[in-house]
């Protein structure tokens, strides 16, 4: 049997799945540069390469290989070389040619004539030997001869090789690509990666446990790459089929077998059909499926895709729905809970800048992808599940923030823009927070003990009803000791303390030695090391100053989870953290008024309640604040839960002064939140803002926005606020302090005063 020497060779980075994909087909090989792998095959492995091969590019048969001097003429090297090869014996003088080169730019040499001066060798050596040549047709050649010319590392150098390109075109092309969506992913990349995570090994004659994945899950399928390589691959499909006719280059070959080529197309459409049709009646197991997209065209693109790719009649066997990725609880929740989704591997090419044109900040793309991994952490943490992710990204930086054991990274690109694919199981996560893993211990700490025991009275007290409301994000002591004035935020897992300036009475040793008996304590009873422990000094604030800038350098933001909300908070740059834990129940009261409405976030800060709100399921949102980094912090928050910021129609974000805004704004909204600061003497607007003297403007221009059947809920951190009686003659008004002050605060002594305002 007649072995053959071939390089089969593929786009730069799928070097490792090309080899994957070979040792599938039991065909040693070996990688020997950038985008090359060498085999040694038999004419069968040859067809079985062009029939099956889903990652490789072309397979190109090594005719002769020369050292070439660039002091001299390099075309005539090149013409000698090639009238060297004796061609008659690869192909007849009946069929066409035509001549494709690869030059090194360091070489200096015209790419036009070296191939010319390879044509004429060829047709010199017809000529000789026959006494006639054959034809060039560089559109449709029934050989291809592909040269490569490469510089050396020793000066004056350079290799030239030559080949027959048995391939004919790239193998990587598919025929069912017949609608597309922005920046589409290659077919041949996405094959690659499911080689790379091992979708490969999938058998479909096993029962679905048995099996590596019992479902594969794209949250944003794009025009449904993924999926329909994935279900070609299970279903066997030989991709090569579709040229099997005339496209291939190695039918003028003189080592072509027909016969045993026609064998091999047959079985393998027959094995192909059988399978399919297995899968269509259920004898064979099929995966669940799930192709999901925000964008409507793109399940529309899907679906025509699957269809012309020959898979309609599994369609209907798998799931493609319009859903954002907020919504991915609610698409597989039932799947999870029934054990259909068990093993899933979820596969994607998130909207990483190019797909949809590059109008997202890369300050978004970031907490997209670390909001994927926390929603996997959420959905999966309580089940034992094991969950493989695979992502795309153009920046490493971006896959670092996914949570993955032991991750591994691919450099590959698509087209032209270098990507990055990072994947490995999901860490599981425990979901617990420093509240919920609190328990009493001994705790001795002299001068302190009387702070000791009222910390930890206070968050035994507090502990049973955190997890019972699922809270992780409360106030755990606030200066309730004379000789302690500190207030202790627990956000999950970190602690936040804030210690009041203490009055001139008190020596500066004093009440410094006092913040750090209290910071001792507070590491010894809730069992944590110092990086988990921020400090401020918060002293009486006057105009923006709670949101002013307390440090230069740039602080890391943490998440926190809310509710069903991730968050971003910071602990080091400004004196509030980007999550007021004293509005927790205000949030909740907009979330339930926003399910289909038109929500309006005046003040809105970071956003947190837009963020709810659209979780929710609002139908539009608008977030209205002076300044535009509170913003960027809201979209970032709103892109770390997987909502689509790019949908402008939907969410917008506005910098501007709120009163100017409102009193030029002539929109309708259903839901309004208005929580201004106490005192507001910015820049960036003439004037100043007291919310005692100013809130009955204020209001007066929010009820103008709302709908007659709409709510407007107000809140203020001024604990001296007396709300303007011509406001509750003018509206139905009812104040609603009790209900919004949490658990976790004194209900006697209120930290904000809040309203619940409808027209009458």
């Amino acid at each position: 049997m007649t072995s053959f020497d071939l390089v089969v060779t593929c786009a730069d980075g799928l070097e490792q799945p090309l080899q994957t994909e070979l040792n599938s087909f039991n065909i040693p090989s070996e990688i020997t540069g950038t985008g090359r792998i060498a085999v040694s095959v038999t004419l069968a492995q040859i067809y079985h390469i062009c029939l099956w091969s889903r990652v490789a590019s072309r397979l190109l048969l090594p005719i002769k290989k020369k050292n070439l001097n660039t002091d001299y003429d390099v075309p005539d090297q090149i013409y000698t070389l090639t009238k060297s090869i004796d061609w008659t014996t690869q192909f007849g003088v009946e069929q066409s040619f035509a001549i494709r080169t690869s030059v090194d730019k360091r070489v200096a040499v015209n790419q036009q004539f070296s191939m010319l001066r390879i044509k004429d060798a060829i047709a010199d050596t017809f000529n000789e030997k026959l006494g006639s040549r054959p034809d060039v047709n560089s559109k449709n050649p029934d050989i291809s001869i592909f040269a490569t010319i490469s510089a050396k590392k020793e000066n004056n150098q350079a290799t030239a090789e030559l080949f027959i390109d048995l391939s004919g075109i790239s193998l990587h092309r598919r025929g069912y690509r017949v609608a597309m969506t922005d920046a589409p992913l290659k077919e041949n990349l996405a094959a690659a990666l499911l080689y790379t995570v091992g979708w490969h090994k999938q058998v479909p004659t096993q029962p679905l446990n048995q099996q590596a994945f019992d479902s594969l899950i794209d949250p944003m399928c794009g025009s449904g790459t993924f999926i329909i390589e994935a279900l070609l691959m299970y279903a066997g499909y030989p991709v090569g089929i579709d040229k099997a006719e005339n496209q291939f280059g190695f039918y003028a070959w003189k080592h072509h077998d027909a016969l045993l080529w026609q064998e091999m197309v047959s079985q393998a459409q027959t094995d192909y059909h059988q399978r399919l049709e297995k899968l269509t009646t259920g004898d064979y197991a099929l995966p669940a499926i799930f192709g999901l997209d925000n964008n409507a065209n793109a399940i529309k693109a899907t679906h025509k895709n699957l269809m012309a790719a020959g898979l309609t009649n599994l369609i209907d066997k798998i799931t493609l729905q319009q859903r954002p990725l907020n919504q991915l609880q609610t698409a597989l929740s039932k799947d999870i809970a029934n054990g259909t989704v068990n093993k899933p591997l979820f596969i994607t090419n998130p909207p990483y800048g190019e797909r949809i044109g590059g109008t997202e900040s890369t300050d978004t793309i970031k907490p997209l992808y670390q909001g994927i991994g926390l929603k996997l952490q959420t959905l999966f943490g309580n089940h034992g599940n094991k969950v493989t992710l695979g992502l795309l990204a153009s920046e490493v930086e971006q896959a670092d923030t996914l949570p993955i054991e032991g991750p591994q990274t691919l450099r590959c690109h698509n087209g032209s823009i270098t990507v990055y694919f990072r994947y490995g199981t999901i860490l599981r996560s425990d979901g617990s927070s420093l509240i919920s893993r609190y328990e009493k211990s001994d705790v001795q700490i002299e001068e302190a003990q009387e702070f000791v025991n009222r910390l930890q009275k206070n968050l035994s007290k507090l502990r049973k009803q955190a997890i019972k409301s699922d809270v992780t994000n409360l106030r755990v002591y606030d200066a309730d000791l004379p000789n302690f004035k500190v207030a202790v935020d627990l956000y999950g897992n970190y602690a936040h303390v804030q210690e009041y300036a203490p009055p001139k009475s008190i020596p500066a040793e004093t009440a410094k030695k006092r913040f750090n008996l209290a910071l001792q304590s507070i590491r010894e009873v809730l069992n944590i090391n110092r990086e988990q422990v921020f400090i401020k000094t918060r002293a009486k604030q006057s105009g923006n100053e709670q949101y002013s800038k307390q440090s230069t350098k740039k602080g890391k933001l943490h998440v926190v989870k809310e509710d069903t909300a991730f968050l971003y908070v910071n602990f080091t740059d400004y004196l509030d953290t980007g999550l007021f834990i004293d509005h927790r129940n205000m949030r909740s009261l907009v979330k339930q008024a926003s399910r289909g409405k038109r929500v309006l976030n005046l003040f809105a800060y970071t956003c947190t309640a837009s963020v709810h709100s659209a979780l929710a399921g609002a139908k539009q949102i608008t977030s209205v604040d002076l300044s535009a980094n509170y913003l960027d912090w809201g979209k970032q928050n709103f892109a770390l839960n997987g909502i689509d910021i790019t949908d402008t129609q939907k969410y917008q974000f506005i910098a501007h002064d709120v009163f100017t805004w409102i009193k030029d704004n002539t929109e309708q909204y259903d839901t309004i939140f208005i929580d201004p600061p106490t005192f507001s003497n910015s820049k960036k607007f003439k004037g100043t803002f007291d919310v005692q003297r100013d809130h009955p403007a204020l209001i007066n221009r929010a009820m103008n926005r709302l709908t007659n059947g709409g709510v407007l809920y107000f809140s203020n951190n001024f604990t001296k606020f007396e709300l303007n009686d011509s406001l509750k003659a003018r509206y139905q008004v009812k104040e609603i302090t009790n209900q919004t002050i949490g658990f976790d605060f004194n209900p006697k002594k209120p930290i904000h005063k809040s309203y619940e305002i409808r027209h009458k």
